[in-house]
This record gives structure tokens, sequence and C-alpha cells, in this order.
């Protein structure tokens, strides 16, 4: 069955590709934290020969949130639109930065680490990090960067999707013009070129792309060649690049996007593994969001030093799953509690 016959045959491979993204990302930070990346020989979980896991997780990310929100949103209205994005993103981000918060000052034994209290409204805005790097103190505890470019480009899209029917070629070549830009000459000096949002917008556009030519995804015995050849190449061949890497990490990400939405629509999903799929992919942003803030309390506790890698690896991974789900749950019920008031009161 292609990718662009149906739209419910599809669904599980996406939302198992979300996950392995966040695995992506998450195997990368944790090889961070421990000092795998050091030496001669770095770990493959962090690197290949051409730059850093995490960058190829977040390339995924951004492509696959394009498709969803472009084969979801494209005529939905505007009011409806800001509404179900900002629930998906802001109360999340506020129950887990108040949780850090609360553990991370009691650790420090200091609430106010970093200067006026009113800069903890960065944080409850998603863009903390992206202050960071003008070189202003935050409260930055969860999120990272990657939560102000989601929702930049959440934002984005309402013109986004007026540009892809009304002027889809001039508009691809400007955001490709300004990605390339970015990755040669670096044109938002102050931000690592994967933060750029005219990296995650370049992304973002090929999956708003993808979407509106689903074909392009759909097995084929050429375009499968060239993906693994562009992935085995980037993985393992030091390959020339004019001011910065990032074209051919983002090379990865795509050719590891086709490959593995193929491979996964070749797996037969019943009800239950969809249902299993459906919610971890659901609470995947709750886990992009606290799995570094876990792994560095994980990592800095001193029984790192006696314990095997794997084991350490195990208890952060497991810590932040059940934190996602704990997490959740207290969002769920919040909703539940409103929806019950609501209809209490007749609303």
């Amino acid at each position: 069955m292609t990718l662009s016959k149906e739209k419910i045959a599809r669904m599980p491979q996406f939302d198992l590709l979300r996950i392995v993204a966040i695995l992506i990302i998450f195997n990368y930070h944790f090889c961070i934290d421990m000092g795998l990346d050091m030496g001669e020989n770095p770990s493959i979980f962090c690197s290949y020969k051409n730059g850093g896991w995490g960058s190829v997780g977040t390339c995924i990310f951004f492509i696959l949130s394009g498709y969803m929100i472009h084969m979801t949103s494209k005529n939905i209205a505007v009011g409806k639109y800001l509404k179900k994005r900002f629930l998906s993103i802001y109360p999340p981000l506020w129950i887990c930065f108040f949780i850090a918060y609360a553990i991370y000052g009691a650790i420090r034994n200091d609430y106010f680490w970093a200067g006026h209290p009113a800069r903890i409204i960065l944080s409850l805005m998603g863009i903390d990090t992206y202050v960071m790097f003008y070189g202003i103190p935050t409260y930055a505890l969860v999120g990272e960067w990657f939560t102000g470019m989601i929702i930049f480009l959440y934002i984005a899209y309402l013109l986004l999707r007026v540009l892809m029917k009304k002027a889809l070629v001039i508009t691809t070549i400007i955001i490709a013009v300004l990605y390339f830009a970015e990755a040669m000459i670096g044109i938002q000096p102050v931000f690592a070129p994967d933060a750029s949002v005219f990296t995650g917008l370049a992304l973002f556009w090929l999956g708003m792309l993808f979407q509106e030519n689903k074909s392009w995804l759909d097995f084929g015995i050429i375009k499968t060649i060239m993906a693994v050849i562009a992935a085995v190449l980037v993985l393992f061949v030091p390959l020339p690049y004019i001011g910065n890497v990032l074209p051919w990490k983002n090379l990865l990400g795509i050719a590891l996007f086709y490959l593995l939405i193929n491979m996964f629509s070749l797996i037969t999903y019943g009800d239950t593994s969809r249902k299993v799929l459906k919610y971890f992919s659901g609470i995947s942003f709750i886990i992009y969001l606290i799995h570094h803030f876990i792994i560095f309390r994980v990592t800095d506790a001193d029984i790192v030093f006696t314990t095997p890698i794997m084991v350490t690896y195990i208890i952060a991974l497991s810590t932040t799953i059940v934190s996602a789900v704990i997490i959740d749950r207290i969002w769920s019920g919040i909703k539940s509690i409103k929806n019950n008031n609501k209809k209490a009161s007749g609303g």
C-alpha cells in the first residue's frame, strides 16, 4: 500500500517515526552529558562523520510537524487553530516548568538563581533558551530552543498555508535561499545553525510539501537507493562544506525520514499497537520538554560513577517516560475538571 492512498493506514507509521525521533534526541543528550562524545573515538550514538545525532532528531521532528500540521490544519479557522496549538504547547510547558523549577530551586536552595523573578515570564512564553543566546540569564529548565522554534513555526504556518496556495514556487525559492545563507554565512550569528529559524522554517516547509505531494514519500527503488547512498555517505564519509555542515546533517535527517516511514509502513498494526503508538507519540512533546532536565539530574548523581552506562541510561529513560506519563495525566485531569465544571454550569 502506498503512503498516498490510505490516511488511516499511515498514521501508526508517523506515530512510530515521532517516537524514534525523540529517542534519537534523548540518546544524543545522554551521550553528551555522560561525556561519550569525548576522545578520539566518540560513541556512534553521539556523532557520525559529519555531525551529531541531535540535529537528525530535530530535523525529523520539524519535517513531521510540517506534514501533520498541514494535513490537519490547512482549512481550519484561524481562531480554532490558534486555540488548539496553544493548548498543545503551553499547559504542558507550564506544568513541566513549575515542577522542574520547584525541584531545581530546592536543589540549589535558591529559587531566584537567574536574577529578577520577572524573567520567569520568558520561560512561560517558551523563549527562555533563545534569549540566552543573547547572553541574558534566564530560568531555562525545560524544552530548550526547540520550544521557541515550534511556537514560531506554528504561528508562521498561518502565513505559510496561504503561500502554499498562492506563491508556492517563489516561497520555496526564498526559504531555500535563506536556509543556505544561514548554513554558509550564518545570517543569525548568535544562534547555532540548527537552532536558526531559517533552518526550522525550511524543514517545516519541506514537511508541508511532502503533505501536498504525498507520492513523494511512496516507495520507489530509485528514491530508496538515493536515500541509502545519501545516509551512508553522511554517516561514514567526511564531506566538504562551506560555512557549516548543517546541510549534510539535514540531508541525513531527510533520508532517514523517507527510509523509516517506508520501513514502518511494512508493519502490520493491530488495534493495541495503534493505541500504544498513538499514546507515546502524543506525549512525545512532554518527553522532549523534560528529558534533558532529568538526564542532568541522573548524570549529576553520585550513582553514575559506580553504575554501568546502560543501567544509567535505563534509569534516565524510564524516569523520563514515567514523569511524562504523570504530567500528561495531570493535564488530562485538569481538562476533565474544566469540562465537568462547564457541563455543570450548563455551558
